[in-house]
C-alpha cells in the first residue's frame, strides 16, 4: 500500500491498486468517531453511446439510463434492499447520480467491517428483473415528474439547453419521461456489464478507522468474487461548438421573484497552457472577488435593494468553460447590463489575489476536520483530473498577479446565454 504525502498539510492518504482492478484510497482521521465509506462508478448521465474496445459499434441507450441504474442497485432479491441491511447496523446509505460518475455511500460509527463489505457487495452483485424495473419506472417517473415542476430545475436545464447544442448536459440526469418509460431490462444489464467492473470503480475511506485492516478487508471480499473481463469502454466523442444555442430565453414559473442566470461559454485552450485545475482555481477567485458574498458589486447592488441575492460559479470539461452568474431580483432589465459591464470591467488587486490564497489555505487546512468532504474533494480529483493533487498548498502559494491578469485578459465574452425564470403570467400555476 502506498502513501501519498500531502505537502505541508501533514495528512496522507493511502492508496492501492488490487489484482482486479480496484482503486482504493482512504484517508484517516483519529479525531471523529465515525466513517464515511463511498463506491464510486466512473460512469454517469452524459455517457450514453458507448462501445467495448474490441466492438466495432456503439451501443446507444436512454438518457437517464445511470440514474436508473442507480435506483434498481439497492434490490437485493427475495424482496431485500440494501436500505434494510443498513437500517439494521444504524447505518446510514444513500447514492446520487452525476453527469460523470454514481456514487453510493455509507455514513456510520460502528460494524466497519460489515459495512464496507456490504456495500462492496451489494454495488457488485446486480439484480434485474421484469417486475423490479417496472416498479422502479414508476418511482423514478414520480421523480421526474417532480423535478420537471421545480423552478430552480427549470432554470438549470433552460440554461443547458441555452448553451449547448450537441453535449448531454442538456438532458437531465434522471432522462425525461419518455426516457424513463422505455428504458429496459437489456439496457440497464448492458450498462451494468460494461461500466460496473472493479476496473472502473474507486473506493474511498474517510474517518476513524484502520487503513491496513481496511484494506485486509476489502482485499477478501474481493477475493472471493469473479468478474468478467474488462470491457475497457470507449465512450463516443461528441464535439460541442464554442457558440451558444440561444442568446436570450424567458421562461415561467411558480416563483415570486425573477432568478436570472448569465452565462459566458468559451474554448478552454482559450486560456493558454495551464493545468485545468490550476485554471479552475484562478476562474473561482475571480467570480468570487467580482460577484461573491463579500464583493463590492453584491454590497452596492443589495444596499441599493435591486437584488435579493447574487453569486457565480464556474465549470470546465471536454474544453469547454463556462462562467455563470446567478442573480435573483425584481429588477432584471436593470440588473443584467450592470453584470455585463462588471464582466467587462473584472476587478481583482494584488491584496484582493493574497487575501483570497489565504482563505483558500485555510479551507484547505480545515477541511480535513469534514470527512465527507474529504471523501468528495478526493473522488472528485480522480474522476476529474485522474489523481489526488499531493501539492495543493503549494498550487494556493504560488498564485500570482501576472497569471491571474493573463486569465481575465482571456476571458471571451463573445458567446454569452441570458435565461430568466418569470413569475406566471396572471398567477397561473
Amino acid at each position: 500500500m502506498k502513501e501519498i504525502e500531502l505537502k505541508e498539510i501533514d495528512e496522507k492518504v493511502y492508496t492501492e491498486t488490487l489484482d482486479n482492478g480496484l482503486s482504493v484510497y482512504m484517508l484517516v482521521n483519529e479525531k471523529v468517531n465515525n466513517f464515511y465509506m463511498t463506491l464510486s462508478v466512473k460512469y454517469g448521465s452524459v455517457d450514453t453511446e458507448f462501445k467495448g474496445e474490441n466492438d466495432s459499434s456503439y451501443t446507444k441507450v436512454h438518457n437517464g439510463v445511470a440514474h436508473f441504474l442507480e435506483h434498481v442497485n439497492f434490490n437485493e432479491g427475495e424482496g431485500k434492499t440494501a436500505h434494510e441491511f443498513f437500517n439494521n447496523l444504524g447505518s446510514s446509505i444513500n447514492a446520487f447520480t452525476t453527469y460523470d460518475f454514481t456514487l453510493y455511500e455509507v455514513f456510520a460509527s460502528n460494524e466497519f467491517e460489515k459495512n464496507l463489505n456490504h456495500l462492496l457487495d451489494y454495488v457488485q452483485t446486480p439484480y434485474f428483473t421484469e417486475d423490479l424495473i417496472k416498479k422502479e419506472k414508476g418511482i423514478i417517473l414520480e421523480e421526474v415528474k417532480m423535478g420537471k415542476n421545480n423552478p430552480s430545475y427549470k432554470l438549470y436545464y433552460g440554461m443547458n439547453n441555452a448553451l449547448f447544442k450537441n453535449d448531454n448536459r442538456r438532458y437531465p440526469v434522471t432522462g425525461d419521461i419518455q426516457d424513463v418509460s422505455d428504458t429496459t431490462v437489456s439496457e440497464l444489464q448492458s450498462v451494468y456489464d460494461t461500466f460496473y467492473h472493479p476496473q472502473n470503480m474507486i473506493l474511498c475511506i474517510t474517518g476513524n478507522f484502520n487503513p491496513y485492516e481496511a484494506m485486509g478487508i476489502i482485499k477478501e471480499n474481493q477475493s472471493k468474487k469473479k468478474f468478467k473481463k474488462y470491457k475497457n469502454p470507449v465512450r463516443k466523442v461528441i464535439e460541442e461548438p464554442e457558440k451558444v444555442v440561444s442568446e436570450y430565453e424567458e421562461i415561467e414559473a411558480n416563483v415570486e421573484i425573477p432568478k436570472v442566470k448569465i452565462c459566458y461559454k468559451m474554448k478552454q485552450d482559450s486560456f493558454g497552457e495551464i493545468d485545468e485545475k490550476v485554471l479552475g482555481i484562478y476562474l473561482s477567485i475571480i467570480l468570487r472577488n467580482n460577484f461573491g458574498a463579500t464583493s463590492m458589486l453584491k454590497e452596492e447592488l443589495l444596499e441599493k435593494e435591486l437584488v435579493v441575492g447574487i453569486g457565480a460559479t464556474r465549470d470546465i470539461f471536454n474544453g469547454i468553460v463556462t462562467l455563470e452568474i446567478n442573480v435573483e431580483t425584481k429588477y432584471p432589465q436593470e440588473v443584467i447590463p450592470i453584470i455585463q459591464e462588471q464582466m467587462r470591467n473584472l476587478k481583482l488587486t494584488k491584496e484582493d489575489l493574497k487575501r483570497r490564497i489565504r482563505c483558500n489555505i485555510a479551507a484547505l487546512i480545515n477541511d480535513f476536520d469534514d470527512i465527507e468532504y474529504m471523501n468528495t474533494e478526493i473522488v472528485d480529483q480522480l474522476i476529474t483530473y485522474g489523481k489526488v493533487y499531493d501539492d495543493m498548498y503549494d498550487i494556493y502559494s504560488n498564485l500570482n498577479m501576472q497569471d491571474a491578469k493573463r486569465i481575465m485578459r482571456k476571458i471571451n465574452l463573445s458567446n454569452s446565454s441570458i435565461v430568466m425564470l418569470l413569475p406566471f403570467k396572471d398567477n397561473k400555476e
